[in-house]
Parts: C-alpha cells; structure tokens; sequence
C-alpha cells in the first residue's frame, strides 16, 4: 500500500511562514484547528532538525498526549548519529533520519508508522523537497489573512520551481486553506 504523504505549511498572504523564527506567528485559531485535524490522521510526524531542537515548542509525542503513541521522525541531510545524541540529550523520543532529496520517496515509504498517512510539520525547504521528490505527495497550504513584514517575518530562500495543481480550496473565518498535488 502506498503512504499518503500531506505536507503542512501555514503563510501569510504575503508569503511569510514565520513570525521570531516560529510559525504561530501567522497563525489563527481556525489554521490551528486545521493542523490538529492532520494530526489526528497521522501515523507518524515528520519535522526538520529545526523544529525538533526547539525547546520553546511542546513534545509532540510527550506521554499523556494524544499522539504519545505516535513516531516522530526528523529528517536530516547531514548525520543522523549526531541528531540522536542531540534528540536523546533533550529526552526527546524522535527519531533521526537521514535524508536526501533523491532517496526522499523511499526514506518516507521505510519510516515507522502506525497507519499509512504521514504528515509533514515543517518549513518550506523541507516542504518543497518532499513535494518535489515523493509522487501523490500533497501540499495543504494554510493562508492566514494577515499581511506580514516585520524584522521577525521569515521568507524562504530557496531557489526553485514546482508546477501543482489544485485539488481543493475551502475558507474558515478568513483563513484559506488550499490543497496542492503536483502537476
């Protein structure tokens, strides 16, 4: 049976994804609800190395939490050794996993997991790359209905192009929420 793969990313309408390097700032009430309703289908969670070492964000799977039983696996390009000694230093149960945009779709079909949707919570580069290199991926772009430009907004800097295409739109209380294959 093939994964579903469904990547989260939540931006402004002017394309930041981030407030002080986080993205609840270009949140609402209604992306938080969206993201929740992921989560809840996720048979594990995939984040980036930024995401995991981040001790001002809760543990995903901490015990007594609805996902507790739930694999949280953060894929890295540069040694997975490493991260684990970081993960474990932090009393972090997630597991790294070494990544290449070129391997991406078997590095996904091999992650442990409880049912075959994996969801991405993860900035655009990481976003990207998958979108890029696992077929029947899906982007579920949240756009807040805030315009943001400050010193802390975060814009991506990565270089590249990728052709989607629409599957679905829907608003709830002003946030746009747009699903995206590629084409």
């Amino acid at each position: 049976m093939t994964r579903k793969l469904i990547i989260s990313l939540v931006q402004s309408i002017n394309g930041s994804y981030a407030q002080d390097g986080w993205s609840t700032g270009v949140s609402t009430k209604a992306d938080f609800a969206y993201f929740t309703s992921l989560r809840k289908q996720a048979g594990a969670i995939i984040i980036d190395r930024r995401t995991a070492l981040n001790p001002a964000l809760p543990v995903i799977n901490a015990p007594g939490k609805a996902l507790e039983h739930t694999p949280v696996h953060v894929l890295t390009e540069s040694d997975p050794k490493a991260l684990t000694q970081q993960l474990a230093e932090a009393g972090l149960d997630y597991r790294a996993q070494h990544f290449t945009p070129e391997a991406a779709a078997a590095t996904i079909e091999a992650l442990e997991a409880t049912n075959e949707t994996l969801v991405c919570e993860s900035g655009p580069n990481l976003a990207f790359r998958l979108l890029d290199a696992v077929p029947g991926a899906e982007l579920h772009l949240s756009l807040s209905p805030l315009y943001s430009r400050t010193p802390g907004s975060h814009f991506s800097q990565l270089e590249a192009t990728l052709d989607l295409r629409l599957i679905d739109v829907r608003a709830v209380d002003d946030q746009v929420f747009v699903r995206y294959g590629r084409a």
